[in-house]
């Protein structure tokens, strides 16, 4: 056990991990690529030494836990534990909890887990923890090679003339939500696109914003709304299907996934509807 980091090791390590259903953490993603720019530019607000303890045997990683610390909120968002041999897990699960709460300088108060329904080994570790099951969610996934993107020629991007409505519109529809309607609008650039459906000049059916990132390869679908007017017309399904066109005219994103409540029935079927198909289910624990 140890907290000198070797990152490019440890990315490696918990991209081969994550890619097994049994394995698999919903926060952290499955290409070593991704993860290692997570762990050097986004990970916890803590410096990475602790923020993740490692374990070692013959000089490779064989298990690793990590918290993805929030120093506002003073929660942590819970990186495995992801362990090669899992007829140990147990013990060596409970030595890298133990290690790094040596590691980690602060207090927390919130324990987060996002776990994939097949990790049972997890499931089993946040539960003797104390942890709360809080929900289930899926994760969706449409694919570049099974999507065919017919041209929708009443989507137009966002223009000006939009401003007011779309405001309307998004308050109504995420009332309390992590980007606003203005920060949405100071976000546009040429991989960030606002699309509407228009009604007319000033009025709009709906819209969806979706935000390209052809760099790490990824591509996500933050907003959707349809006016209160329009529902139930296909509306959602075309806008998602016009925000997929955009993201697969990168030819680096292949795969567009995005999560959903499990309970929330409608959603899904407007995305299976649109292309989606489901890849995960994640279990959510919390632990204060």
């Amino acid at each position: 056990m140890t907290n000198a980091i070797d990152t490019q090791k440890l990315a490696h390590f918990l991209a081969e991990m994550n890619v097994e259903p049994n394995q698999h953490i919903g926060y952290c993603g499955s290409e070593k690529k991704e993860i290692l720019h997570t762990l050097l530019h986004e990970f916890s607000d803590l410096d990475l030494s602790e923020s993740f303890a490692v374990a070692y045997a013959n000089d490779e990683i064989v298990g690793a836990l990590g918290f993805d610390f929030d120093k506002e909120s003073k929660s942590a968002e819970v990186w495995g534990p992801f362990i090669r041999d899992c007829q140990n897990f147990s013990v060596l699960a409970n030595d890298l909890w133990e290690k790094i709460h040596e590691l980690v300088p602060v207090e927390i108060n919130t324990y987060r887990f996002f776990v994939n329904k097949q990790n049972s080994n997890v499931r089993n570790f946040a539960v003797e923890k104390n942890a709360l099951e809080k929900g289930s969610h899926l994760i969706l996934e449409a694919i570049r090679q099974s999507f065919q993107n017919p041209k929708h020629n009443e989507i137009v991007k966002y223009k000006h003339s939009f401003k007011n409505n779309f405001i309307e519109l998004h308050k109504l529809a995420f009332p309390n939500t992590y980007y606003s309607a203005e920060e949405i609008l100071n976000r546009i650039d040429e991989d960030n696109l606002l699309l509407i459906m228009q009604d007319s000049i000033e009025k709009i059916k709906g819209y969806v914003y979706v935000e390209a990132n052809p760099v790490h390869r990824e591509g996500t679908i933050e907003y959707i709304a349809v006016s209160p007017s329009y529902r139930k017309q296909g509306i959602g399904k075309t806008l998602i299907r016009a925000a997929l066109g955009h993201l697969f005219s990168y030819e680096e994103i292949q795969e567009v996934s995005l999560c959903v409540g499990s309970q929330n029935e409608k959603a899904i079927h407007l995305y299976q509807a649109a292309g989606f198909q489901t890849k995960h289910e994640l279990i959510s624990f919390v632990m204060e």
